[in-house]
């Protein structure tokens, strides 16, 4: 009996022995360590998460699901490098945008055309600019949306807005021909240098993006766009400029 004893109390503590060294070895990771291990975490929650849409509260003004609005934060978080809200919005990459019509890089002129601030009229330089991109070449989800736009924003917003994808002028003529619209005006980005610069191409999947721009800064930014919702998106965003 003593025997048992006595191997029962050595048991426990050698089991006591392993729980301080286990406390000993979590108080030897620091606050910063901790933070890059929840980082990281929460990015595999996202990664490994499934797009959510009925986080939407578009009526309350919001145009980002709340997943959305994790992920940038959560991107700010990790230092990732692209573009955010609030930031400056690069003009140069537009230079080398193709006219879908002429099959031409717009250059200085054709910028000056796109780009509201830097308009020759004054009375459009405070004016606001829709983008929509997609860096996948004939995009579903894109050409629905397209189609989706044509018919249910108003004539104001379409005059304001400009699609960019990857597809070539011809592919992009011979999509709009057949499917009768006329209203949204196509550039074109092949390389998808622009969609580069804009940081739009996606971290993980390429995807639709909805990107606002005025008076020289990104006023609105929604990655992976959803093709169900984005016309009511951008109706929201726009609906924002005149608060």
């Amino acid at each position: 009996m003593e025997e048992a004893k006595r191997q029962r109390e050595k048991e426990e503590m050698g089991n006591d022995e392993v729980v301080n060294e286990s406390q000993k070895s979590e108080k030897f990771i620091d606050d910063d360590e901790m933070k890059k291990i929840n980082d990281m975490k929460r990015f595999d929650e996202l990664l490994n998460s499934e797009s959510v849409t009925i986080n939407y509260d578009i009526d309350g003004g919001n145009y980002k699901t709340q997943q959305q609005e994790e992920e940038e934060m959560n991107a700010g978080a990790r230092g990732v490098d692209r573009i955010f809200e609030g930031d400056p919005a690069p003009t140069e990459p537009f230079e080398d945008l193709i006219n879908m019509v002429t099959g031409n890089a717009l250059g200085t002129n054709g910028k000056q055309r796109v780009v509201p601030w830097l308009n020759k009229s004054s009375a459009k330089q405070k004016d606001y600019l829709v983008i929509i991109s997609d860096p996948r070449a004939k995009s579903t989800e894109l050409r629905s949306t397209m189609s989706r736009m044509s018919k249910g924003l108003p004539a104001d917003v379409l005059s304001r807005l400009v699609v960019i994808n990857a597809d070539t002028p011809a592919e992009n003529r011979r999509f709009l021909k057949k499917n009768n619209i006329e209203n949204i005006h196509v550039l074109c980005d092949e390389k998808r240098e622009w969609m580069r610069e804009y940081t739009v191409l996606g971290e993980q999947r390429w995807a639709m993006c909805m990107i606002v721009v005025q008076e020289e800064r990104v006023k609105n930014l929604v990655r992976e766009l959803d093709v169900e919702l984005a016309t009511q998106v951008i109706k929201t965003a726009v609906a924002q400029k005149s608060r």
